[in-house]
């Protein structure tokens, strides 16, 4: 009996050991795929010139991303229910790797499309399968566990944010892009081998809950699922915004510049606004795993992008250093509630756990698809101060919308 007792015990710690090791190997693999993710948008003024793409191109180019890497997520998560498997998120780091890579080779609009498809189709299978196989691990800590994870992206981010555009500015910067392919299979092998430890994935079975019951939650989820589209609307504006309004700035003080010099002297600027605004919503995600308890979710979802909305519309009027704290605190108000959103959707759709977490990621992310083409609308023909500030009005709109969202509490009868 009492061997008994220590083989349950060294089960029990070996479980442990796995869990914490498969979460730092995703964590670490949500970093590099976060991190290769702002290539292309940080870096979108030298993109431009190398390729010999107009502003209109490369807004049809983000959304381009948003909707393949979007349409991706659902469609890996569907399978992922079905068959309980957690593949795609080694298939994604390895095929996210490989794609950023390739956007060293190609200079034509064309082939430059392709790769950084590939590369977002990539993100795309990671980010709910990884996310679902966290919040699983650490069940009863759920939304503390995604928050961490959320964060791990975030500094990822503000990592590629920062060194992208310093790199691409030399002049071997694009031809060294393809070695990103090494990091990216070390990566994938690592993840594969920690999740293969791990036990296998449970079937998925309904909560004891009524018809009515059921019916609430799926409303609350598409409630939850609009919000996190607003968002997302709002990031993707802002990330290109952020371009126009450096370069705006370099033409102000050198009218005579070419285009390839203004972009190259406004690419650090760019930068470091999406590495700001990236760290807010790395801060706000550590905030809201911190002081959001679960079944208490409904009222931060409603504030804090109300109230944070301001900066957004405030950030053109700003001088380039102090707008770098405003584009940390839009980050915190469009990104706090993200891994609040990916979690409650969770524990309201337990049987369709990674098709709950797509729908606030990819599911998202598609709609967003539209914020870079409004922004760049929005920028012609209004202005961008303008459009600054209905990005902020969209902002505002993501919270208010929450005001339909029924409490967890009351939807499980808890």
């Amino acid at each position: 009996m009492s061997q008994g007792v220590f083989v349950e015990a060294d089960a029990k710690r070996e479980f442990v050991s796995g869990v914490g090791a498969t979460f730092v190997a995703l964590s670490l693999g949500h970093l590099f795929i976060d991190s290769l993710a702002t290539l292309l948008p940080a870096s979108l003024g030298l993109i431009e010139v190398r390729s010999g793409i107009t502003p209109a191109q490369s807004a049809w180019l983000m959304g381009l991303g948003s909707l393949t890497s979007g349409l991706a997520q659902p469609i890996c998560a569907v399978i992922s229910d079905r068959w309980r498997t957690r593949v795609f998120s080694v298939v994604g780091i390895l095929l996210a790797g490989l794609g950023f890579a390739a956007l060293g080779l190609p200079e034509s609009s064309a082939l430059l499309g392709f790769a950084y498809m590939m590369g977002m189709i990539g993100n795309g299978m990671f980010h709910p399968i990884a996310a679902t196989t966290v919040a699983q691990l650490y069940r009863h800590r759920r939304n503390s566990a995604a928050s961490a994870f959320f964060v791990a992206g975030m500094v990822g981010g503000v990592m590629g944010a920062m060194f992208f555009p310093r790199w691409l500015s030399t002049n071997a910067g694009f031809e060294t892009l393809p070695y990103i392919a090494v990091p990216a299979l070390v990566l994938g092998l690592v993840v594969y081998r920690c999740q293969a430890a791990l036990p296998p994935i449970q079937a998925h079975t309904q909560q004891s809950l009524d018809l009515g019951v059921i019916k609430s939650n799926w409303k609350s989820v598409w409630y939850l699922y609009l919000s996190s589209a607003l968002r997302y609307c709002v990031n993707t504006a802002l990330v290109y915004l952020f371009v126009r309004w450096a370069q705006d700035e370099v033409f102000s003080r050198h009218g005579n510049w070419s285009l390839e010099a203004v972009a190259k002297e406004a690419a650090p600027t760019v930068g470091n606004l999406n590495a700001a605004m990236i760290f807010g919503m790395a801060i706000g995600g550590i905030l809201a795993g911190r002081f959001v308890r679960p079944n208490r979710e409904r009222v931060p979802m409603i504030l804090v992008p109300i109230l944070f909305s301001p900066v957004v519309a405030l950030l053109p009027y700003m001088s380039v250093n102090a707008s770098y704290v405003f584009a940390a605190l839009a980050g915190i108000g469009f990104s706090s509630m993200i891994p609040i959103s990916i979690a409650l959707a969770q524990h309201l759709l337990p049987h369709r756990a990674y098709l709950a977490s797509s729908l606030m990621m990819g599911g998202a992310w598609t709609v967003a698809s539209i914020g870079p083409r409004c922004a760049e609308f929005g920028v012609t023909h209004l202005g961008i101060n303008t459009t600054f500030l209905l990005t902020a009005g969209v902002l505002a709109l993501s919270g208010i919308v929450c005001v339909g969202l029924v409490a967890p509490s009351e939807a499980s009868g808890n």
